[in-house]
């Protein structure tokens, strides 16, 4: 029976796995060898050695992190594609395994940084429409703390300059409450507070309607994306095998009048029953790992389409990216608009990493 020798095999996408060397030292550079082209050797002291190719793929930022933890600190190299990290060599001249302590630090550089490398794809695009200002605004925020991610949509009430400016100044807040607190509905609660009291506005913060907003967050170590919303502002999910679902529900007339079981008129949908200074809060989580897209929309993308097509799962399903999705999403809500002076539009599409 031949002996075998742990090592780890370190991915530049963030993969930490072992690998089992045979016992005799030719043997075990003929393994190395299968992952590492042309390897060269760099001893860590007593603990580890790094074993690294000549290679012009992308950089192994966590064999970096994991050279940084074994030395307590010394700066690596420029290690690109696949990291092969063995223990010390023995006086017989075989690597011996890693010790825990630098196996365990190998590991949680992985772990740490590969959320960092399997980033969401994030893209928005707005379009004026007909309107004369642009009241639609979005905001995209990570915090750096915690790594969890932040998107928002607020679409404001009415087309003037004073609309326009509340949605510009209340979307970044909202996303930055979002991603610090990591809890949409209390993030929408805390920005509905801050509105009430802001001075300025040409309308009344405690009875007219000022914008309706979406908001979600993506968190690393949660299998769940979190959402929250007021009004008419829509989450949607597209899912694995080419679908969109909706995520969220409206607040407004036209919703009202389905859940009792009457078809709601053209118009009913711009009666809106919850905005960001008062009314419900929304709430919903959906499965991260069945999420293939995340889109937030004003309803000038999704009224468009659903009256007058195409369908909105089939764009999220064949577009190439983030950036193609959102811009065929809102150049086609336009372009179906039969409104004489289209809506604002905004679109924004997350693609969302499978871990």
């Amino acid at each position: 029976m031949i002996a075998t020798t742990p090592a780890l095999l370190v991915s530049p996408d963030g993969e930490v796995e072992e690998l089992l060397l045979d016992s005799r030292h030719a043997d075990q550079m003929t393994c190395i060898r299968l992952y590492v082209q042309d390897p060269s050797a760099h001893p860590l002291g007593r603990k580890a050695v790094v074993h690294v190719g000549r290679s012009d793929q992308s950089v192994n930022d966590v064999a970096g992190q994991a050279w940084m933890s074994i030395t307590g600190g010394s700066r690596p190299p420029v290690l690109r594609g696949p990291v092969v990290i063995t223990g010390a060599v023995s006086p017989a001249g075989d690597f011996m395994p890693l010790p825990d302590l630098s196996a365990q630090a190998v590991r949680r550089a992985g772990e740490l940084l590969a959320d960092a490398i399997r980033l969401p794809s994030v893209s928005a695009v707005q379009r004026h429409g007909g309107r004369r200002y642009q009241c639609d605004a979005y905001a995209i925020t990570r915090d750096k703390v915690s790594g969890r991610w932040a998107f928002v949509v607020l679409d404001g009430v009415g087309d003037r300059p004073a609309v326009q400016h509340f949605a510009e100044a209340f979307a970044p807040r909202l996303a930055r409450a979002a991603a610090v607190h990591g809890d949409p509905a209390r993030a929408l609660a805390a920005v509905r507070v801050q509105a009430r009291g802001g001075l300025g506005w040409d309308f009344d913060p405690r009875t007219d309607p000022s914008a309706v907003a979406v908001v979600a967050t993506v968190d690393h170590r949660s299998p769940h994306i979190r959402l929250a919303w007021t009004g008419d502002a829509r989450a949607y999910r597209g899912t694995l095998v080419g679908t969109a679902e909706p995520a969220t529900q409206d607040h407004n007339y036209a919703q009202k009048l389905r859940s009792r079981g009457r078809a709601p008129g053209r118009y009913d949908r711009n009666f809106i029953t919850s905005c960001l200074m008062t009314g419900s809060i929304g709430t919903a989580a959906i499965p991260r790992r069945h999420t293939r897209r995340l889109l937030l929309c004003s309803d000038g993308v999704y009224a468009p389409l659903e009256e007058h097509g195409p369908d909105i799962g089939g764009i999220l399903d064949f577009a190439d990216d983030a950036k193609d999705a959102a811009t065929i999403l809102v150049d086609d809500a336009i372009a179906a608009s039969k409104d004489d002076r289209p809506d604002n539009a905004t679109a924004l599409v997350v693609d969302i990493p499978q871990y």
